[in-house]
């Protein structure tokens, strides 16, 4: 059965919705934002979309600085970079190297890995397992998390630790590392607490909690470099398990 939380989250776009995006996205003239994993907003740069072919995947690209930034360039030359288009409500990602074509006077960027496109981002939720590793500091506290979302993670306390936690309690300057990534979140609400039995390494029953988090106005960039994370993950884990099934069925 298909995950219908990851159908709503967010697909790959096959070889033809590749072509059909990017051919739009040139015949429309629309922009694409380009930046490194880990930047800050300001750090954002803006290209206007000239042209696509599909034959060599390349995607022509000019930079829209400021007459300062286009004589000293686009500081994403040469860098391995994320780069967004926006059509609508809908969100393209991908990865790429961005190269400066002199000749051209243009950027490119060749557009052969892996496109995520995505409508209401925050609904997917990642869960942790033995491959998939999440980890949320807080409170001056690193906790072993339970799942992530680009909105929000939850993680496990013992019964004698309650007090620590308060519902709608904000907390600043918590961390999340996915993928052996740490993710800054500016300030996070504790958005509920339940009871949850757990076991820890020893494998015995604890007597705890589960306590629920939502991160609050999350940077723009950190929010996509989370969501690009939780997507390639998630991309893994399906792989893993579409291996294990098909060795199941040959056995």
């Amino acid at each position: 059965m298909k995950n219908s939380n990851q159908k709503y989250y967010f697909s790959v776009a096959d070889e033809d919705e590749r072509i059909t995006f990017f051919q739009k996205a040139a015949s429309e003239s629309l922009q694409a934002e380009i930046w490194q994993k880990g930047q800050d907003k300001d750090q954002v740069e803006e290209f206007d979309i000239t042209s696509f072919d599909p034959d060599t995947k390349k995607l022509s690209l000019k930079f829209k600085g400021g007459l300062l930034s286009k004589l000293t360039g686009s500081k994403n030359k040469d860098q391995d970079i994320l780069l967004k288009v926006s059509f609508h409500s809908i969100y393209i990602f991908t990865s790429s190297k961005l190269i400066f074509n002199k000749e051209a006077d243009l950027y490119e960027a060749t557009i052969d890995q892996e496109i995520y496109k995505s409508q209401q981002r925050s609904n997917y939720r990642l869960n942790a397992n033995r491959f998939i590793v999440i980890q949320f500091k807080i409170d001056n506290e690193v906790f072993n998390a339970l799942d992530i979302s680009a909105g929000g993670t939850s993680f496990t306390i013992p019964a004698e630790m309650k007090d620590r936690f308060n519902k709608d309690q904000v907390h600043e300057g918590c961390v999340v590392r996915l993928a052996n990534v740490n993710y800054t979140i500016p300030e996070s609400r504790i958005a509920g607490i339940w009871d949850h039995a757990f076991k820890d390494e020893k494998g015995n029953i604890i007597e705890g909690f589960k306590i629920g988090v939502a991160f609050i106005d999350l940077p723009k960039k950190t929010e996509e470099d989370l969501f690009l994370s939780i997507n390639t993950e998630a991309r893994g884990e399906e792989l893993r398990k579409k291996s294990l099934e098909k060795k199941a069925s040959q056995n």
